[in-house]
């Protein structure tokens, strides 16, 4: 199995991220979805429908995020919203959103008034020259920042987002000063991802060493204005004293599924050396590429644990803007049910239930080993140990002295499979497909490169 690190994956499974469609009025020069603009269908209304039914009767989500594009372009974004709010089947309801059509007021209050309780705005630019240029639109900054305006005195949850890039290195700490008049819970700042720009043609990647001292200055001014500051894609050590700061969690996202093709891969020379390698990705591999590995700059720190190869990024509870330790994890009682006097009965521990939108994971520890019972949406040509009327059963990740628990182990498998077929009555609903698949997810082909 490959590392986490060599694939994306969301680590934030109570939280859902529904891309709604793909247009936009800002042409951001670092733009992720640049080439699905306009091309890229998102979620339709009835397929969001299901999903939000689905969450009212099992509860996997306590988030739902919408974004694009520019989310707030969609004249159905008030169809989601109501579909969502209605349902109670969600405690937060966020837009990402590049804050520019937020400066009309009017529609500020409307949307708001919607039920959307938290806002994640984008602002690359401390000043109009910065943003605009960033942006490739006049008024952008000037736009962005009446929006954000409203939603401050809206009363709403708000956070910042900022892409670092060569354009705005030397100003983050002026954009901290920039949004701290409006009391945004959180900042957060995310490194440069060449998604489309492999080889960094746009030369928008920020060198390690020009990098480092500006975050940290940026990360210095949040402290001391009490922001919450949340770092992602930056190594770990470079972050000096706000090391706390690195957070790479990403919610389950429901997007094109050629999306993932070209999402950067993570390494670090110092991986099995370092504390923080299970929760720390490295360096992305364009930036190795164009810099290579920065074995003198990256500093690990020693560990207290022997290294194993991770397969699973970090788990972790719903997000908790403003309250980063207070973050909880949804109980699952649904899909704990399933397995539940198994472990009574096999002497061993249930350590967690994990749902993710591909799959529900159960662990089990026994006799000083652990083994991963996974269930997959039912697919009968898709090999399974067991099949129950919603799910293919599958085990996998034994760790600790298998040898020595080899028959408990066994054993409490066996359980496990005929408990769930047992209990399973139908209607589980997972999701095998990694994004949005087939035609109705694109509006038009690929064009074709020329070389």
């Amino acid at each position: 199995m490959q590392s986490f690190k060599g694939r994306f994956e969301p680590t934030r499974f109570d939280d859902l991220t529904v891309t709604v469609d793909f247009h936009c009025h800002s042409a951001c020069r670092f733009c992720i979805v640049q080439e699905g603009m306009n091309r890229y269908r998102g979620l339709g209304i009835e397929r969001f429908r299901e999903v939000v039914a689905d969450n009212v009767r099992l509860r996997k989500h306590k988030r739902v995020i919408f974004t694009g594009g520019e989310v707030t372009l969609e004249p159905s974004l008030f169809e989601y919203i109501e579909c969502a709010k209605s349902s109670g089947a969600f405690d937060h309801i966020r837009v990402q959103t590049n804050g520019r059509r937020l400066a009309d007021r009017a529609f500020a209050e409307r949307i708001v008034a919607a039920g959307v309780d938290e806002w994640f705005v984008s602002l690359h630019g401390h000043d109009a020259a910065t943003q605009d240029y960033t942006s490739q639109r006049a008024k952008s900054f000037d736009e962005a920042i009446a929006g954000i305006r409203n939603l401050s005195e809206l009363g709403v949850t708000l956070m910042t987002n900022t892409v670092l890039t060569t354009i705005n290195v030397a100003h983050l700490a002026d954009i901290v000063e920039t949004v701290r008049p409006f009391r945004p819970v959180r900042m957060e700042f995310w490194n440069y991802l060449p998604m489309e720009d492999f080889h960094d043609e746009r030369d928008l990647l920020a060198p390690i060493e020009t990098l480092g001292p500006s975050l940290v200055a940026a990360l210095d001014r949040c402290r001391s204005a009490g922001i919450e500051a949340a770092v992602k894609y930056v190594p770990r050590c470079i972050l000096g004293a706000h090391g706390d700061a690195q957070d790479n969690s990403q919610p389950d996202v429901v997007i094109v599924e050629e999306f993932y093709d070209v999402y950067p891969k993570f390494a670090c020379i110092h991986e099995a050396k370092c504390e923080h390698a299970e929760s720390c990705l490295g360096l992305h591999h364009p930036y190795i590429a164009k810099f290579g590995w920065e074995r003198d700059a990256l500093v690990p720190t020693p560990r207290t644990t022997p290294w194993q190869e991770p397969e699973y990024g970090l788990w972790l509870g719903s997000d908790a803007p403003g309250a980063k330790d207070t973050a909880t994890s949804l109980d699952h009682p649904e899909w704990r049910a399933l397995v539940e006097g198994v472990a009574e009965r096999q002497r061993a521990e249930l350590v967690s239930v994990q749902v993710q939108r591909r799959a529900c994971v159960i662990r089990f520890a026994v006799e000083g080993a652990s083994v991963d019972i996974v269930l997959t949406t039912k697919d009968e040509s898709a090999p399974a140990l067991a099949r129950s009327k919603s799910l293919n059963v599958h085990y996998r990740n034994i760790d600790g002295d298998a040898r020595a628990a080899r028959a408990a182990l066994a054993a409490l498998v066996q359980d496990a499979a005929r408990t769930i077929v047992e209990r399973d009555r139908g209607g589980f609903r997972l999701d095998a497909r990694k994004g949005l698949v087939g035609a109705e997810s694109f509006r038009r082909p690929r064009r074709e490169r020329t070389t």
